[in-house]
């Protein structure tokens, strides 16, 4: 109940029983004598009288004024000053009054009017005076409720006094929507959305199969095969996927290297949907014609791969990915990085169709690409020898002076492999060559190395990965004859343990968000999972030769920012020239720091066209802030975009990286006009 309503009920109850009667009179009188339905006729009589005195309001002797006493009906203490009705008074005496909540006199259509004397006694009537309207249900323009608001709750689905306006109503979100990532109910008694743990039947594994060009995905509760897709330019081993990241909306990229010979040596970039939301019916036949298991379907033919692109030049060699944290309103799911060997480069890919945004000129043979939480993506470089870790800014393309991988001595030999980053913004790298399996972290605040080794001297490193709760874990071997996972802490090396796995050469480690640890092993043609909770090792299988040691899990790109999404379509009428979209409204809490939330949308003709269109922000909501609107056809005109027909709302949450702290959704409206011709 609004403040303006709760104060009118309390407002008009105190004139009914006069000038001086309180909370504990109205408990013990709460029934007036001449209301009371004695006859059962169901007929009310017009008197109120509390006090039963025969005095009262529209009683047949004259008003009360104290209707809680019945020893007092024209001589209360305070009429003096309160010019009660039922007051003694002199002829040609008349009185200010006014009987609305206060505050309400002046606001609005709201006045006070005139009490005049009448034989004596003060009347009832508040001649002139004008009251609040509750609810303002007036289309009039005016303020009919006197709270400062003009014909704010009116009747129909828009709420704007526009007959042409319409709406489903305000939108309610929920971490079960088609459109929800990485959000859940916001704890009782508020409503809403907050930000929350990655949906887990949303989470997925992906390995490449390198000599059969293809990418198994795996579920991460379960460990089954539910999809294995055809990627590269020829769906064979010439393409040799390696590489695989996930981006913060669960689509999956692989880099096929194309270096191996056979038919092709273009290299590409492939991206995989990781919700069937997200999949295009390309034939209309309105199914999604995709792998559900463990054989994938004909190159081109999968409703789920949704782009191929060449990247680089003809030997160039994709070798690193990574996706780096985005851009809330451009790419929230963030922005794809693909190193490119042979041309010392790194190349910035849009995520939507995998057109190339920028390039990074480095100084080193890109391996494996990882990105930090302050907008840099760290290179782990085998060549040229000895090997070197390089930092580019994402968003300048701006690179740093390489610095030579393991420093003086004591740390780690050559050849850094793979790369991860921890929650501190500090890369490690794992060492390829025997060299006790070691791994080297290196301060970009200090310039200062640090390196680990797991004691096993003819053991070299491969896949490494960083765990938010500061440990760090490698995946070594022995020269193809054992395989193992390994993890210390990232600040000291402490509490180093090593788990043998038994007959699988492991190449990529990764973690997961159900307290999984993952290796993709080559020789054996499968993967192993660590369930930390019970410590019990199980394997699945996957394609032929899987080689993939990059975020195969999407763990660590979901580190980077704690961010969750919510979409919505919405369709208005499209008859009449003059159609078109009205405001957009929300409500939110933003909490004090750095969270923050975005509301955009996309306008396109059909729902296939809706993924590649155009972004506009509709708000981005400060902390300390709530609700707010924006009118839809004007940020659109204001940014240089048409609308049509469809309409996609995208909101986005991003929680204070530092407190935790996260921004609350409750409700977004969206509001079109229909053009009433005839």
């Amino acid at each position: 109940m609004r403040t303006g309503r709760r104060l009118a009920a309390i407002g008009f109850a105190a004139l009914a029983l006069g000038c001086s009667a309180t909370a504990d009179d109205t408990t013990l009188r709460d029934t007036p004598h001449d209301v009371r339905d004695g006859d059962g006729t169901g007929e009310v009589a017009v008197c109120v009288d509390y006090d039963r005195d025969g005095y009262g309001r529209g009683c047949d002797l004259g008003p009360d004024c104290d209707d809680a006493d019945p020893a007092h009906h024209n001589d209360c203490d305070d009429c003096p000053t309160t010019h009660a009705p039922g007051c003694r008074c002199s002829s040609g005496e008349s009185f200010a009054c006014y009987d609305g909540p206060a505050g309400t006199e002046d606001v609005g259509v709201c006045v006070g009017g005139i009490r005049s004397c009448v034989i004596g006694i003060i009347a009832e009537e508040c001649v002139g005076q004008v009251l609040p309207t509750i609810p303002d249900t007036l289309c009039n323009d005016q303020d009919d409720d006197c709270d400062g608001d003009l014909d704010e709750e009116l009747a129909g689905p828009c709420g704007m006094c526009d007959p042409a306006c319409e709406s489903e109503g305000p939108t309610m979100p929920s971490p079960d929507d088609p459109g929800s990532s990485g959000l859940t109910p916001a704890a009782p008694p508020e409503t809403g959305v907050t930000l929350g743990t990655e949906d887990i039947h949303a989470g997925y594994l992906y390995a490449a199969n390198d000599p059969e060009g293809t990418v198994s995905k795996l579920d991460l509760e379960t460990g089954a095969e539910v999809a294995r897709y055809r990627v590269g330019l020829t769906g064979s081993g010439s393409d040799s996927p390696s590489r695989t990241a996930v981006d913060l909306y669960g689509n999956a990229y692989v880099a096929a290297r194309a270096h191996v010979g056979g038919s092709t040596n273009q290299g590409s970039v492939t991206k995989m949907a990781g919700d069937r939301r997200f999949c295009i019916d390309r034939d209309g036949d309105g199914t999604i014609t995709t792998s559900t298991g463990s054989t994938p379907l004909a190159l081109g033919t999968d409703e789920c791969v949704l782009w191929t692109v060449n990247v680089g030049s003809p030997g160039g060699t994709p070798r690193g990915l990574a996706i780096d944290p985005g851009d809330p309103e451009f790419a929230p799911e963030g922005w794809v990085w693909v190193g490119l060997w042979s041309e010392m480069s790194a190349v910035k890919l849009d995520p939507d169709d995998g057109s190339v945004i920028s390039t990074a000129a480095l100084n080193v043979n890109p391996y494996g690409l990882a990105a930090d939480r302050i907008g840099n993506v760290w290179v782990s470089g085998r060549g040229p020898s000895p090997g070197y870790l390089q930092r580019f800014n994402s968003r300048t393309g701006v690179a740093d002076p390489p610095v030579q991988y393991g420093g003086a001595a004591g740390g780690c030999g050559a050849e850094p492999y793979g790369i991860t980053v921890d929650r501190e913004n500090r890369p490690w790298a794992a060492c390829w060559i025997a060299d006790g399996g070691c791994a080297a972290r290196y301060d970009p605040a200090t310039g200062t190395w640090f390196s680990v080794r797991v004691g096993r001297p003819n053991w070299g490193g491969r896949g490494i990965a960083a765990g938010e709760d500061g440990t760090i874990w490698m995946s070594i071997h022995e020269n193809w004859s054992g395989g193992a996972m390994a993890r210390w802490n990232m600040e000291d090396g402490s509490g180093l343990a090593v788990w043998d796995i038994a007959g699988v050469i492991p190449v990529g480690i990764g973690l997961d968000e159900l307290g999984h640890v993952w290796t993709v092993n080559q020789s054996t043609s499968n993967v192993s999972r660590l369930t930390l909770s019970t410590m019990v090792f199980e394997q699945f299988p996957v394609g032929t030769n899987p080689y993939t040691y990059s975020d195969f899990t999407g763990y660590q790109t979901r580190r980077l920012v704690p961010r969750g999404f919510w979409t919505r379509d919405y369709e208005r009428c499209d008859v009449n020239p003059g159609d078109h979209w009205g405001l957009i409204s929300w409500d939110v809490t933003v909490p004090a720091g750095a969270a923050k939330v975005t509301i955009s949308a996309k306008s396109a003709a059909t729902v296939g066209e809706l993924d590649a269109a155009t972004p506009v922000r509709m708000g981005l909501v400060p902390p300390d802030s709530e609700t707010g609107s924006a009118d839809i056809e004007a940020a659109f005109a204001a940014a240089g975009v048409p609308t049509y027909r469809l309409l996609r709302v995208t909101v986005i949450l991003e929680g204070d990286p530092v407190s935790g702290a996260s921004p609350i959704f409750r409700s977004v409206h969206v509001r079109w006009s229909c053009v009433l011709m005839g």
